[in-house]
């Protein structure tokens, strides 16, 4: 639905390219069917589901990594492989059992501890990797 393609420059070839796992809204599904009875919190929960999903975008280029994110309004980050100063892969037990988990891109001059959080990633230690083999 919503993509990143415009924030791509002309000479950025795409390496990798991601959206949360479905399986990491687990919880919400679980919200969903317990209030199925009442028939519109189980839709509105799954609308919610849907959009988070469908806005959120991950992305590796050749020269950086990318970050977008927002229904109504976009949060756009991004930073180049020499900015970044760590990379911490996060999975909980179901994170585990499906293979899904955060990525935490750690860079420099955030000033907040961290600069992105990748939710729900499929194979996360896997797009780790693949980020580290760019950084210098």
């Amino acid at each position: 639905m919503w993509t990143i393609d415009e924030h791509i420059q002309k000479d950025e070839n795409i390496i990798y390219v991601g959206s949360p796992s479905w399986i990491g809204y687990f919880w919400g599904f679980v919200i969903a069917l317990i209030t199925i009875w009442t028939i519109i919190i189980p839709i509105i929960v799954i609308g919610i589901i849907y959009l988070d999903r469908s806005s959120r975008k991950y992305a590796i280029t050749n020269k950086r990594v990318i970050g977008r994110r927002g229904i109504v309004s976009e949060d756009f980050k991004s930073s180049t492989f020499k900015h970044i100063t760590s990379l911490r892969v996060k999975q909980g037990i179901i994170g585990k059992i499906f293979n899904f988990g955060n990525i935490i891109i750690d860079t420099s001059g955030s000033g907040s501890g961290f600069e992105f959080i990748w939710r729900y990633v499929n194979n996360p230690v896997q797009v780790k990797n693949e980020i580290e083999k760019h950084i210098d």
